[in-house]
């Protein structure tokens, strides 16, 4: 059984903005090393009509994971996290997401929708996250859980310093 999230944040430029960083490569480098570690990498970015495809390979510090958790990994824990965003129309932003822990041990799906409000933006996403160790899945889930509020937080922070910088 998986773990449900969810989390919404206002951001703090218009839709338009917000599509325009997604799309920008510059945006993905710093948001990396802002909010990452020295070795997370932007693997692809790619603009195709109107879908934004981004992947980027993250590693999860040793100091954020878990006593419970070093138990199970099989040494460093890195993800590769893919996310598209598509059917911009100037109104509605909406986007997919999906994350594997390397060594199969885990993946976290979900979706999201980004929404104008005037000169600024709201963007909800939910999704599940699945550790498939067997008889700790579900607290490493709960575990995971709180990373991801976290680094949504830490993510989101410098989306809106990166709004705010244009």
């Amino acid at each position: 059984m998986a773990t449900r999230f969810s989390h919404s944040v206002q951001l703090g430029g218009p839709l338009e903005a917000v599509h325009a960083s997604y799309a920008d490569e510059a945006y993905w480098a710093d948001r990396l090393r802002a909010v990452g570690t020295a070795g997370d990498t932007l693997d692809d970015l790619a603009v195709s009509g109107d879908t934004i495809t981004v992947t980027v390979t993250q590693h999860i510090p040793d100091s954020d994971i878990p006593d419970l958790a070093r138990k199970v990994l099989p040494g460093e824990l890195s993800l590769v996290r893919t996310t598209q965003f598509s059917g911009f129309d100037g109104a509605r932003l909406v986007g997919t997401s999906r994350a594997e822990a390397a060594g199969g041990l885990g993946v976290i799906t979900g979706s999201g929708e980004t929404v104008a409000e005037g000169d600024a933006a709201l963007e909800s996403l939910s999704g599940q996250v699945k550790v498939t160790v067997p008889l700790l899945g579900g607290k490493l889930e709960k575990l995971v859980v709180q990373h991801l509020d976290r680094l949504f937080a830490e993510e989101y922070a410098h989306l809106n310093g990166w709004l705010a910088a244009r």
